[in-house]
């Protein structure tokens, strides 16, 4: 069985850090975003895997093939235009057709679906999908669910609910994808199908921990959430690190100073003063710089200065002089 994995986006909203690294390999709290799906899909017996890339796609390969090396295989589907879901799909169908069934998952949604429930689920059905109440205050499209099935996309009837982002798909999928380069799946392959009786989608609800890393805000909610659980010894750490007091740092970072609720990636220096913050790798911290509630970037030196709030990156030319950041002595800050 294969699992493909959705990590062509250009992940806008996590600007201006996304313009010179691909959101499927940003770290989240020890492990790139898309190694999370990795991890579930290879804990669930799964270990081949193909992945849609567009944006910036050579550094997504290289992490996969250097990290999961003798653990899992990887095919890459390169998407010159993004071709949505559907389309995504059907351009791989040579390598999935031939399976009775296959996932689906978004490389940049923090989740640990029930796939034997998922499996279960769907029985006969096309596709069985993962559902979940939403967050307080969230949009979202409602998902309307009712004895075990979705009943529509926006309307429908019974429970209204959250796709959460992992499908199991039946091969007669390709039955009924769209002849054509770009399609979206719920629009124009569940939805139609499900108002016309021809099909039947399934879902499971699962309210266990779920994050879509969308912004810098909600960035930092999915750290601190993930941060506690594994201080509290509920999820396990991710290779290579340890917890330190509240903290979560990898063994080749180097610690001068007390850090408070933060995270440390790989030989990141700290000598100043850090809370509540994520610093990536091979980054220095100098100690008369005070963080609070910071995200710094790959590669960011900061010698002194008390920051609040912000995402910092270094400045690079692939980043545009205007948007919703500021560019100072060399770094790009965005308030979060």
């Amino acid at each position: 069985m294969k699992a493909m994995i959705l990590a062509a986006g250009y992940g806008t909203r996590l600007r201006p850090v996304t313009y010179t690294l691909p959101k499927a390999i940003v770290p989240l709290t020890g492990r790139p975003l898309i190694g999370w799906a990795i991890e579930t899909l290879l804990a669930t017996g799964i270990s081949n895997f193909i992945v849609n890339l567009h944006h910036l796609p050579e550094p997504i390969e290289r992490y996969l093939r250097d990290r999961y090396a003798g653990r899992a295989n990887f095919e890459f589907s390169f998407e010159p235009e993004i071709l949505g879901t559907g389309g995504g799909v059907r351009k791989v169908r040579p390598l999935l057709e031939n399976d009775p069934e296959f996932f689906l998952v978004n490389g940049d949604t923090v989740q640990f679906p029930p796939y034997d429930l998922l499996r279960a689920a769907r029985g006969n059905a096309l596709a069985a999908l993962t559902l979940r109440h939403p967050p307080e205050g969230d949009r979202f499209t409602p998902v309307y669910f009712d004895n075990r099935a979705i009943t529509g996309f926006g309307n429908g009837t019974g429970e209204a609910l959250m796709f959460s982002g992992a499908h199991l798909i039946s091969n007669r999928i390709f039955d009924y994808l769209p002849d054509k380069d770009f399609s979206g799946i719920v629009d124009e392959v569940y939805q139609p199908l499900i108002e016309r009786g021809i099909e039947t989608i399934a879902g499971v609800v699962d309210d266990g921990l779920w994050f879509d890393i969308g912004t810098p805000q909600r960035y930092m909610t999915a750290s601190q959430t993930l941060l506690d659980a594994m201080v509290r010894g509920d999820l396990a750490l991710p290779s290579d690190t340890s917890i330190t007091g509240d903290s979560l740092v990898h063994d080749t970072a180097k610690i001068g100073r007390t850090i408070s609720r933060s995270i440390v990636g790989e030989r990141s220096v700290i000598e100043g003063s850090i809370t509540d913050s994520v610093i990536w790798d091979d980054c220095r911290i100098g100690r008369s710089t005070k963080l609070d509630g910071c995200i710094v970037a790959h590669g960011v030196e900061i010698a002194s200065g008390d920051l609040r709030n912000v995402l910092i990156c270094r400045d690079d030319p692939a980043i545009p002089r205007e948007g919703e950041h500021r560019i100072e002595h060399a770094l790009v800050l965005r308030d979060i």
